[in-house]
């Protein structure tokens, strides 16, 4: 150990000795060690780092699962159910997350994410306010004072964290509340949530008839010592015993159990995996190119080592001074890495879809450097303990005989070429991978989602029950006179409102009947979206008619006159081979005026609601005036730029009530861009990979060639005086390193085939075994390697014989 500051110092000396060799060096250490240190850094964000909340293992989300949804809501009286029957759970919480309408004095309305939720909700969730208090279970009873509590962020926003903010009265949705307590910081569960507030336990939240809506989530925490099977084998018995009591409603609904973090990443975990496991492939990649650089290293100094072991080094003296060389080439290349990671996060976060849990939270932080750190040690290991431990084996007579001979070849020459076939290998599978997300996003981006995005313009309105009522004339007149005024406007085409925009998940499901058929048996009836919409909005959306006629302003709630739409695929499922058209059906869901339906009076296409990868879901399209509810999504068509109605929008909106605030304005066309965000990230990131991999395989492949051809000019000059052609030179130099990428190519392949089985959820219209794919990154692989072995390759037909004899 004594020796080791000498030794420092020495390969710092010889290193500085030789720039280009450390300049190349580091610059290849940087890129991997880099790359590995932002992805890692993602990854921990989203997956490794704990939740905000005490004890977050014992946290669990329970789902509704039933024929047409696997992870869906439940109702009110089922949570009320499951929280007083189970017995696995030391407390259980139902909530709900919307935009909601903030006002108050010296407050700008402004919509914000906000979370309704049982009374005991930060009790359960284990996170503890940072000011004033929690919940109370008074606060959730009829009659009681409305209360909030802010998120920490937006109470410095809007309150320039003043403690004063206790019993401050904010509107939202119209209702006063009362501020009584602050979240700590970091604590923005669900979602992002801005705001939470009580929910109300009326008899909307625990009457009979309120068991068919499922609009709830629910989140428990696990009693000490209770597992995760334990907890499934007993919802499961409470969902069984529903079924039983409550047939109509709940034949067919099973209670799932899934760990809080599993619930949040969602489909997230795989394709972060993904990424993560690229960037590893290239530092690897990196790491076989700096041993190809080092065993090249250590042939030009094979008289210098040969010198040391003659003078009595010992093979462990050897290993030492060249792993202290690595070692100090892995401290500038991690040292690089970490100003890189920098930037490099920049363009993650700045490329990054929304969706993705904890993005929010992502730094270099200590853990970031310390995987830096570590990833630095692992990485001067693996790319120079082979060249030390080939340096170590050389014979001092033998290589001291050899020094100064330019034809030498002698020196990690199959060290060279397995690690020539492990980078094309690693490269390859990249390759693939990168080729499949690539193909898979072309076809997403072919995909018809049903409506015409371009030229359109939506926001968002959320009237407080408050001053219209719910289900009261007054909502229809508002939004009567509104899309009034909205034609008027110059340029306009259509408009119309909706509940729930398209590729924003399912919105309301619900049962459907046939009245002129038999009432189907509980747990057996056709199940549908539905979409509650004003005539025009269909127009406004850029829906296709299939047949039939629109939806008009005399479709109302009256009977005679009530009139709905159907979309193909519930067309084709629940009428085959038979015309729906003017057929009497009824959807089992009720808004306070009957349950939706009337008669069949169009057929339009089928609308993507739940990404652009999953197929059309059954929709029926009801009459607003069958609903009325308050929150609704306004579209207009128009003939001009869509964000050159914004204001013109606003202004209107205020001129018949100046205290709403207008949500998410956007065109049409951002929505589709969302849909299309994450498959969109996840090819750049990995085809970035990728190209970064050909790179550095091409560079790598390039240099062991140049490097064989200066240690055998001899050779090449004495062929070449026995007459040997240029063209036989080139072709043999060329061959015996193509014959290399090949190898590599096979194994490639076959590690892509194992690779890609893990990214059949990632991928759309493509096979993880797609044969085009394989042969088209095999092609570039192959041309790429042709090109790098050519330049080389040809230096050795330039050799002059009589100059390479000569300097033997």
């Amino acid at each position: 150990m004594t020796r080791l500051p000498h030794e420092f110092r020495l390969a710092v000396r010889r290193l500085r000795d030789s720039p280009g060799f450390t300049l190349v060096a580091v610059l290849t250490l940087a890129l991997g060690v880099g790359a590995n240190s932002a992805i890692f850094s993602v990854v921990d964000a989203v997956l490794l780092r704990p939740l905000p909340m005490e004890a977050p293992e014992q946290l669990v989300r329970l789902y509704s699962g039933s024929g047409y949804e696997d992870h869906g809501p439940s109702s009110p009286p089922d949570f009320l159910d499951m929280r007083a029957q189970s017995r696995s759970f030391s407390g259980m919480v139902a909530l709900r997350t919307t935009q909601l309408s903030l006002g108050g004095e010296g407050v700008v309305p402004e919509r914000l994410r906000g979370t309704t939720s049982t009374a005991d909700f930060f009790e359960v969730m284990g996170s503890r306010v940072a000011l004033g208090r929690a919940f109370r279970q008074e606060d959730s009873q009829p009659g009681q004072e409305r209360v909030v509590v802010l998120s920490h962020g937006l109470w410095s926003r809007l309150f320039q964290a003043s403690p004063e903010v206790l019993g401050r009265t904010l509107w939202i949705g119209g209702v006063r509340h009362s501020v009584v307590g602050v979240a700590r910081e970091g604590f923005d569960f669900p979602e992002q949530t801005q705001l939470w507030v009580p929910a109300v336990q009326d008899e909307g939240f625990t009457s009979p008839g309120a068991r068919g809506n499922r609009s709830q989530r629910i989140y428990a925490r696990l009693k000490p010592g209770v597992r995760l099977e334990a907890a499934q084998a007993d919802v499961a018995g409470v969902a069984a015993r529903l079924a039983q009591e409550n047939p109509r409603s709940n034949t067919g609904i099973r209670a799932l159990v899934e760990p809080l973090r599993d619930s949040l990443v969602g489909n997230v975990k795989p394709a972060l995996l993904l990424l993560l496991g690229a960037v590893g492939l290239v530092l690897l990649i990196a790491c076989a190119n700096l041993s190809n650089l080092l065993l090249a290293r250590a042939v030009s100094r094979r008289g210098e080592l040969s010198v040391r072991l003659a003078l009595g080094a010992s093979r462990g003296d050897i290993i030492r001074q060249l792993l202290v060389e690595s070692m100090v080439l892995a401290g500038m290349g991690s040292l690089a890495g970490i100003l890189l990671s920098g930037w490099l996060l920049d363009v993650l976060l700045g490329l990054s879809p929304q969706g993705i849990p904890g993005l929010e939270h992502v730094a270099i932080d200590a853990r970031s450097l310390a995987f830096t750190c570590g990833l630095g040690l692992l990485t001067a290991l693996l790319f120079g303990w082979l060249p030390a431990l080939q340096a170590s084996r050389e014979h001092p007579a033998a290589s001291l005989r050899d020094v100064g001979a330019k034809g030498s070849t002698r020196g990690g020459g199959r060290a060279r070429q397995a690690l020539i076939v492990g980078e094309t290998a690693l490269a390859m599978v990249l390759l693939v991978c990168g080729g499949l997300l690539l193909k898979s996003f072309h076809h997403l981006r072919e995909v018809d989602p049903g409506f015409r995005p371009e030229g359109a313009l939506a926001f968002e309105l959320d009237l407080p029950d408050s001053t219209y009522g719910w289900a009261t004339p007054a909502t229809r007149d508002f939004y009567d006179g509104l899309l009034e005024r909205l034609r008027a406007l110059p340029g306009v085409e259509a408009v119309g409102a909706v509940q729930g925009l398209p590729l924003g998940g399912r919105n309301l499901i619900s049962t459907l009947r046939d009245l002129a058929l038999p009432e189907p048996p509980p747990g057996e009836e056709p199940v549908t979206q539905v979409s509650i919409v004003t005539p025009g909005y269909a127009q406004a959306l850029g829906l296709r008619l299939v047949r039939g006629r629109w939806l008009e302003s005399g479709d109302g709630a009256s009977e005679g006159h009530r009139a709905v739409l159907l979309s193909e695929e519930a067309a084709r499922r629940y009428w085959p081979g038979q015309d729906p058209m003017g057929r009497e059906v009824e959807v089992g869901a009720d808004f306070g005026n009957g349950r939706l339906g009337g008669r069949v009076v169009g057929i339009v296409g089928d609308v993507r609601h739940e990404g652009l990868s999953k197929a059309p879901f059954p929709q029926v399209y009801a009459p607003f005036t069958q609903a009325l509810g308050g929150r609704m999504t306004v579209v207009l068509r128009t003939k001009d730029a869509p964000l050159t109605l914004a204001e013109p929008v606003r202004a209107e909106v205020r001129a018949l009530d100046a205290s709403l605030p207008v949500g998410n304005l956007r065109p049409l066309e951002a929505l589709v861009g969302e849909a299309l965000s994450q498959p969109r990230f996840y090819m750049l990131v990995t085809t970035a990979f990728a190209a970064l991999a050909l790179t550095l395989a091409a560079v790598g492949l390039s240099g062991v060639i140049a490097h064989a051809v200066s240690h055998r000019t001899r050779e090449f000059g004495i062929r070449m005086a026995l007459g040997a052609r240029g063209g036989e030179i080139l072709k043999g130099v060329m061959g015996q390193y193509l014959r290399l990428t090949l190898c590599g190519l096979a194994v490639g392949l076959g590690l892509a085939f194992a690779a890609t089985r893990m990214m059949a959820g990632l991928v759309y219209g493509v096979g993880p075994s797609d044969p085009l794919t394989y042969v088209c990154a095999s092609a570039l692989l192959a041309s790429v390697a042709l090109v790098a072995s050519y330049v080389p390759a040809l230096r050795a037909t330039r050799v002059d014989p009589l100059i390479a004899l000569r300097g033997d």
